[in-house]
């Protein structure tokens, strides 16, 4: 398979890098919401419903983080699966087996960052949204 190779595992983690991008563009959305929060006056809810996709999307980038630092070690000893799943499982308390196909963990890694992109998008969305319809007040 090509995903096994180590210079697909160089591209999956050069993509899943980009959760600087994304946490950075999150905190400057929260930032510019609590400036709003004290300079302007807006709706409680609106602004608590974007720092709630902020929080939500940070959380997803230092998953992504975690992911990137995960997926180096994988692919430097990609021939031992099996002590790689029972380190993460001995981290986390888990029992029993984590025997994830590499197709599996390329897919679990991609959902993590389509999910902190749309929160991105969804968090600068209501930002937008406040800054339009104060506007009409």
């Amino acid at each position: 398979m090509i995903i096994e190779h180590p210079m697909a595992g160089k591209v999956l983690i050069a993509t899943l890098n980009s959760w600087r991008y994304f946490a950075a563009l999150s905190a400057f959305a929260m930032l510019f919401t609590l400036l709003m929060l004290f300079f302007a006056d807006y709706s409680a809810v609106m602004l608590a419903i974007s720092l709630m996709l902020g929080l939500a999307c940070h959380y997803y980038c230092w998953r992504l983080w975690m992911d990137t630092h995960l997926f180096n070690i994988f692919y430097r000893f990609s021939g031992e699966t099996e002590v790689f799943d029972t380190a993460i499982n001995v981290c986390w308390g888990k029992k029993g087996e984590n025997n994830r196909s590499l197709d599996s963990r390329w897919s679990g890694a991609r959902q993590l960052l389509y999910r902190a992109g749309f929160l991105v998008l969804a968090q600068w969305g209501v930002v937008i949204l406040m800054v339009l319809f104060s506007g009409f007040q």
